[in-house]
């Protein structure tokens, strides 16, 4: 009789299953300890205060916190779907896992800039981690096995015509229950970062990963 290997049921690398864990558990922190909402006004991101008061620490702060359970529990749960694929390139080992973990922040921060470069007037309050989960969704659309795919596969402009889709819908109908309104500008910036930069990204940190 021939043996079957049985494939294990959950396969997602550490460093993604890390931080998907991350953004739960430290919204169980923020609304355990933080009652009053003053953690969000502290360090969430508004476009206007960035440029008058220079909270460029926003960028980055804003990127630990969230708006409601829902809102944690989707960005942990695309998270941990997208971020399997690229983590798993950039391999498991720390010096890879660290990669992986920069490059999350990179999306995230930089997404966060962009929209406050656009849109410098605007008084709102942007908490969460979309920027740069979008940042991994685009990555993780453009990755094939050793090489990337091209701008115009089927599947990467699938993915990019249905996220941008969504994204503009979610501007006039709550997808989210309870998380208030959604800054899906910086769905769209932190998604196009990824898609534009994941290529560069391995190259320049994992050139191995084409000759696969």
């Amino acid at each position: 009789m021939n043996e079957t290997t049985k494939e294990p049921f959950f396969t997602a690398p550490w460093p993604a299953v890390v931080l998907s864990g991350l953004i739960l558990a430290l919204y169980a922190l923020q609304s355990q300890f933080d009652t009053t909402g003053d953690l969000v006004y502290m360090f969430g991101l508004n476009p206007r205060l960035l440029w008058k008061y220079d909270t460029f620490y926003a960028l980055f702060t804003t990127l630990f916190l969230h708006g409601s359970w829902a809102h944690a529990g989707m960005n942990a749960m695309f998270g941990l779907a997208f971020a399997s694929g690229v983590a798993r390139v950039f391999g498991t080992r720390i010096g890879g896992a660290a990669l992986f973990f920069i490059y999350y922040l990179l999306c995230g921060v930089l997404a966060g800039a962009v929209y406050c470069a656009i849109f410098p007037d605007r008084n709102v309050l942007i908490v969460g981690a979309s920027g740069a989960i979008s940042g991994l969704m685009g990555a993780a659309i453009r990755i094939g096995p050793g090489y990337m795919l091209p701008f115009t596969d089927k599947r990467v402009v699938g993915m990019t015509l249905a996220w941008t889709v969504i994204n503009i819908l979610s501007a006039f109908v709550s997808i989210v229950p309870s998380a208030g309104a959604i800054a899906w500008e910086v769905h769209l910036i932190g998604y196009a970062l990824g898609l534009l930069s994941i290529g560069t990204w391995m190259r320049l940190f994992r050139p191995r990963f084409y000759s696969v």
